[in-house]
């Protein structure tokens, strides 16, 4: 029994000359492309993920804000007397940490009630601002509602 030689660099074709490292790494940088741009892809996606979180988060801020100024009627009446036509702005309590929320009502003007008679209605135009605002992200929403108060007036002419 021989032993066996084992095969000599003379003995393989002259033809292979490396095309099998150099297809390896072919495919790895492509595979390392494709891993580069999926993780770049999910980091925008987590970034915006976030950004429509915040807005979110501000917007109900900045409606429950607009609801406060519906319901306190002292904004109202603050905003009809001030010279300028703006209530103070009043903090509203939000639920969410890190969020705050605050309102101000603007009184635009008078005029005649829609389907009544001149002279027996008034209305009074508002505007209520709400703003949410999440300060240390630097993101605010501002949202601006208009309302209008029917004001029934008594006839003093007996």
């Amino acid at each position: 029994m021989t032993p066996m030689n084992p095969i000599k660099q003379s003995d393989l074709p002259n033809k292979q000359r490396g095309v099998v490292l150099i297809a390896c790494l072919l495919v790895i940088v492509v595979v390392t492309m494709i891993a580069a741009t999926a993780s770049k892809t999910s980091s925008f996606e987590e970034k915006m993920a976030a950004n429509a979180q915040t807005y979110n988060r501000t917007f109900q801020a900045a409606e429950s804000a607009v609801e406060y100024g519906f319901d306190v009627e002292a904004l109202m009446f603050e905003a009809t007397d001030a010279s300028d036509g703006y209530s103070s702005v009043d903090n509203v309590t939000v639920g969410t940490s890190g969020v705050t929320a605050t309102a101000q009502t603007r009184f635009l003007g008078e005029g005649i009630a829609p389907g009544n008679s001149l002279g027996t209605a008034s209305t009074y135009r508002y505007e209520v601002h709400g703003t949410g605002e999440m300060t240390d992200l630097n993101s605010s929403t501002l949202i601006r509602q208009g309302f209008y108060r029917v004001s029934f007036v008594t006839s003093t002419d007996q």
